[in-house]
């Protein structure tokens, strides 16, 4: 039973060609860009509001917290879409 899932799943892997191989590599790597960017994001926002408002670290440590939260949230949303589409 395994030999039979392992030979269906190398011949899907086959099957599948070496751009849509590529494409589900990108996605992850993707989703480790959309983690950085948020959070440097929220770094950015927070630094602009601490110098418009003149609070210092504040503002930039509470962006960076939410980029932080925000960006694992958009990470995983993408990794559980990458997931949904190899299950396909």
């Amino acid at each position: 039973m395994a030999d039979q899932n392992k030979n269906k799943n190398t011949n899907s892997a086959q099957q599948e060609g070496y751009f849509a191989l590529r494409l589900r590599g990108l996605m992850n790597v993707g989703a480790g860009n959309v983690f950085a960017s948020t959070v440097i994001a929220g770094l950015l926002l927070g630094f602009l509001v601490d110098r418009w408002l003149g609070i210092a670290p504040i503002a930039m440590l509470i962006g960076g917290l939410l980029g932080f939260i925000g960006g694992m949230r958009n990470a995983h949303r993408l990794m559980i879409a990458k997931h949904n589409d190899d299950n396909v």
